[in-house]
């Protein structure tokens, strides 16, 4: 019986070869006061791991409806060409996002940004559920799951944030960092 708790004891120390595993996502918090645009917005319509088109105000966008392409990220492609990982990032985001009881969406300052197509706009992504108090970063939570690779991440806002989340995903060889098929 010694033995045996020894051993579970054990088994719940960190080995000093790994580090903690940080939850980067809840590391930081959504500041409504900061100056950046923000809008509770609903879902339209589920694209890929990191587009959503969302219904909005017509305050923010005319049509009511604005194309979210997440910042900091870049997942694999789940539409038209399906790479490695898409489809898991793809269904992440929807599993995310579909058991919210609410989501805001925060551009990286005070105007909504459009992308290089300049048919979608540049979103921080916001969630929670009825069960949380504060609302989780969607685009951190991508990337600690190793479901995106960088994407202009240390330029923004979460920069050193959204840098130590990539890092912790490679080092943990979680999903598109894992070297393997």
């Amino acid at each position: 019986a010694v033995l045996l708790s020894a051993a579970l004891i054990g088994c719940n120390e960190t080995a000093p070869d790994q580090a903690e595993h940080i939850d980067y996502a809840a590391a930081i918090t959504l500041d409504t006061a900061s100056a950046s645009a923000k809008q509770e917005v609903t879902v339209k319509t589920y694209v890929d791991g990191d587009t959503v088109h969302f219904h909005v105000s017509e305050a923010v966008h005319e049509s009511g409806v604005l194309k979210g392409r997440f910042l900091g990220i870049n997942t694999p492609e789940s539409t038209g060409k399906i790479e490695e990982y898409g489809k898991k990032a793809s269904n992440f985001t929807k599993e995310k996002l579909s058991s919210a009881s609410s989501i805001i969406i925060e551009s990286e300052n005070g105007t909504w940004n459009a992308d290089s197509t300049g048919d979608r706009y540049l979103v921080w992504v916001w969630y929670k559920t009825a069960d949380m108090t504060d609302y989780r970063n969607l685009n951190l939570e991508i990337l600690q799951n190793g479901l995106a690779i960088a994407s202009n991440s240390a330029n923004n806002r979460y920069g050193d944030t959204c840098m130590a989340a990539i890092n912790q995903a490679k080092t943990e060889k979680l999903h598109v960092h894992a070297g393997q098929k």
